[in-house]
């Protein structure tokens, strides 16, 4: 089978709802964009006669939406943790091996200065 054929998908488990036990999702091709930009859609639900079954399927909707919103979410702030982290640890990084250079600056020195006594 070959790689281009195949879809981007994501498959969620083991998610915190009573309702939706498992939900794929299917993203599209990829193309290169200049800026990440949210999209959001107009929720504006017109509420004349729905029936029960129709209130169902929209809780049902909603609440997916709400689980992999929450779970792109979850995504984004595990990203942002970890560019924090990476930032922390280049600092401690830097500094460790300045002190490394001027502790062995200051070794040889002294071994010049002693070799030369």
């Amino acid at each position: 089978m070959k790689q281009s054929n195949l879809k981007n998908m994501i498959v969620l488990r083991n998610l915190p709802s009573n309702i939706v036990e498992e939900a794929i999702i299917i993203l599209k091709t990829n193309k290169k964009i200049k800026q990440v930009e949210k999209i959001e859609k107009d929720k504006k639900i017109e509420k004349e006669n729905f029936d029960k079954e129709d209130r169902k399927k929209d809780y049902v909707v909603k609440e997916a939406e709400i689980l992999v919103s929450n779970y792109i979410s979850r995504i984004e702030e595990k990203k942002k943790l970890k560019n924090i982290n990476n930032k922390k640890n280049n600092k401690k990084y830097l500094k460790f091996r300045n002190y490394s250079i001027i502790l062995s600056l200051i070794i040889l020195v002294e071994t010049i200065i002693l070799l030369i006594k």
